[in-house]
């Protein structure tokens, strides 16, 4: 799954093999909301806007559906 409420920051969800689809809660959303919102984030959108680039979210869940890793990367805007 794929959501993007951010300009310049897009939100991936990966979940393991055989494991339900879910959508995140209404409390996973806000809280990926302020991440993005906070400081450190905006700065690397500004850097990532300068390279023609746009930020990736990554967020792993266990196959019980709890979060278990947050990686953030930039990517070429085509590759989305």
């Amino acid at each position: 799954m794929q959501i993007e409420p951010t300009p310049g920051i897009v939100f991936k969800f990966c979940r393991p093999s055989g494991a339900p689809s879910r959508q995140p809660s209404a409390a996973m959303a806000q809280a990926l909301r302020q991440f993005a919102r906070s400081d450190e984030m905006q700065a690397f959108v500004a850097n990532a806007r300068k390279q023609r680039r746009k930020v990736v979210v990554k967020v792993f869940h266990a196959s019980d559906g709890h979060p278990l890793l947050i990686h953030t990367a930039t990517v070429c805007r085509k590759s989305l």
